[in-house]
């Protein structure tokens, strides 16, 4: 958190944390695992500095392997042990496995739908399901061996050839021009696109996803968009779903879709999306 954000939050408790907090909400609280004391709107997010992990062991050896903590108005329980980790991600694992709802994911995931990012049940399943069977089984990995190795062999080359002239190589960008190039064929069943920068979409969208936003734990702050990130998630979202449009129209107009040998994942989308929904 910056201390820019951190000042607004400070002064935003002082004119309106004695009209928001109630007396049964604090009592709520006291049901939870033991844990540190909170402030008023923010909780505890003013403990976690720029270490959070750091804090958050220390806090550890202090309040034991499970601790209550409230960051704005999200409860969370910390677990850092081995036998409390076993229970939330194997024992209990269903009861944890639904995703946070957060402003990032409703306004760039399309509501939160997407695999990633929506709640665990039978429409998550349905897509899960979907996604293995034309991305992730043996026999589609198996499917796409010729492409992975003619792609690799085309990244070696172009290794070769910058050693031959003595040039600096960047391996990370010639990695994810790599992966790039494999998502679009696999995906899409045609080679990387100029028109559409995939790759500076996905850099920005993990950024935003990533960014901590003051919206997710004080929405009432959300509204104000002290940080920029409504803005920016917009605009990216729009960009992304006019992306989304060009190739899902350009594949409905193509002759080889009727041809199931020739359907890639694209091709089998608008068909999985209307049995999705007749499901009840």
């Amino acid at each position: 958190m910056s201390p820019f954000t951190l000042a607004l939050l400070l002064v935003f408790i002082y004119i309106a944390g004695p009209t928001l907090v109630r007396p049964k909400q604090l009592k709520n609280y006291r049901k939870q695992p033991p844990g540190p004391s909170s402030l008023p709107i923010i909780g505890h997010l003013h403990l976690l500095g720029n270490l959070p992990h750091r804090v958050l062991k220390s806090l550890a050896k202090k309040y034991g392997p499970i601790m209550s903590l409230r960051f704005g108005r999200v409860p969370a329980i910390v677990v850092s042990s081995p036998e409390a980790a076993q229970l939330v991600l194997k024992t209990h694992d269903a009861v944890f496995a639904n995703r946070p709802k957060l402003q990032a994911t409703e306004l760039m995931s399309y509501g939160s739908t997407g695999l990633a990012t929506t709640e665990y049940g039978p429409y998550w399943r349905n897509i899960r399901k979907f996604c293995i069977s034309e991305l992730l089984s043996p026999s589609k990995i198996q499917s796409y061996a010729p492409l992975r190795k003619h792609e690799l062999g085309l990244l070696v080359e172009s290794i070769k050839r910058a050693a031959t002239a003595h040039d600096v190589v960047d391996l990370s960008l010639l990695t994810s021009d790599f992966m790039e190039s494999i998502t679009f064929k696999m995906i899409l069943g045609r080679s990387k696109d100029d028109r559409f920068d995939m790759q500076r979409l996905i850099e920005q969208f993990m950024r935003l996803a990533g960014a901590f936003n003051i919206a997710d734990y004080v929405p009432l702050l959300g509204t104000l968009d002290l940080q920029g990130l409504t803005r920016d998630m917009k605009k990216l979202s729009k960009e992304i779903d006019e992306m989304l449009e060009k190739i899902m129209e350009e594949h409905e107009q193509d002759p080889n879709k009727q041809k199931e040998q020739h359907k890639n994942f694209v091709d089998k989308l608008p068909c999985f999306v209307t049995s999705t929904h007749k499901s009840p």
